[in-house]
């Protein structure tokens, strides 16, 4: 090969002592499909836009060819398993800590990074000054030993018996909603798909009793075009221990295709808050739904309200 007859010829120069490169397979052939796109005006040619489509199986196809090389190419590295052995040790020398704190009458939530686990996880304690009362309410990486499921965002009820977590696996931060019991972490069996996606995140707030949640939720295959399944944000409200087939619609039909929301509950239940940004852009419309059990558009197109927990 090319690369290692330099390499030789730089070591012989420097009298440095260099390794060989691992000879691996060749590059995974990508294919050219073409496709225009007008932006304002101008025709734009995209010849790889059909790689976006991570769900199909050519594009999977593809994926994995470009792993396995690159997977080839890393094992095959005479001082690979030194370094990682190395880095390893480090990585679980590192101290725990704790972000994203909630607090909730007489408890503390938060989420605790702990190595040598993969993923952080949710942990509780009676105070921040007493971390010997810590108790853990939920850990991914006991869901799963390859540490590919995260926790994305967690809610506690307002009495702190319950908390709404929203799941997703492989880095896809696509979602999945659960609720646990805080003091024994068992989970309940209620589960609310596509709650969280990276195109508008996720949120989720609790009514005043604890007896369920308003949330955030993506449209259903049945609901929207396939090209919109992971945009048109909308509200709806689940009541524990019910299929999630019973949840209601709440609020969202009217909202942009690129909103984000946003849900805070006041301190004592009575109101939710949904700050709802059209996109990145910077406008925000604020709706808040009252006792009365209807909603009101409170304030459109100004700043983000300061956010509460």
């Amino acid at each position: 090969m090319k690369a290692n007859r330099l390499l030789f010829l730089i070591g012989a120069l420097t009298g440095l002592t260099l390794i060989s490169l691992p000879a691996v397979e060749s590059t995974p052939q990508t294919a050219k499909k073409p496709v225009s796109n007008e932006y304002a005006g101008t025709m734009v040619e995209d010849p790889y836009q059909w790689l976006e489509k991570d769900d199909d199986p050519e594009v999977k196809a593809w994926s994995n060819a470009q792993n396995q090389r690159t997977r080839q190419y890393l094992d095959k590295l005479p001082d690979r398993a030194s370094i990682e052995r190395q880095l390893t040790e480090w990585y679980a020398k590192t101290s725990p800590s704790y972000f994203s704190l909630i607090s909730r009458p007489g408890i503390l939530f938060a989420m605790k990074f702990q190595p040598p686990k993969q993923q952080p996880l949710l942990v509780t304690l009676t105070s921040a000054d007493d971390l010997q009362s810590e108790k853990v309410v939920l850990d991914p990486n006991v869901l799963d030993a390859k540490g590919t499921t995260a926790i994305d965002w967690f809610v506690p009820s307002l009495d702190g018996k319950h908390v709404a977590v929203s799941l997703s696996k492989g880095g896809s931060e696509d979602g999945t909603l659960y609720f646990y019991e805080t003091a024994t972490g068992k989970a309940l069996p209620d589960t609310i798909a596509h709650v969280q996606y990276p195109t508008a995140g996720g949120s989720a707030a609790w009514n005043a009793d604890g007896s369920g949640v308003y949330y955030t939720r993506f449209p259903r295959k049945s609901e929207r075009p396939e090209a919109d399944l992971n945009f048109y944000q909308q509200i709806y409200f689940h009541k524990l221990e019910t299929a999630g087939t019973e949840d209601t619609y709440s609020i969202g039909k009217d909202f942009p295709r690129i909103a984000e929301i946003v849900l805070q509950a006041s301190r004592d239940g009575r109101y939710i808050l949904a700050t709802v940004a059209n996109g990145d852009g910077g406008d925000f419309a604020h709706y808040l739904l009252g006792p009365n059990g209807t909603w009101k558009q409170i304030r459109e197109n100004s700043a983000p309200a300061a956010r509460h927990t």
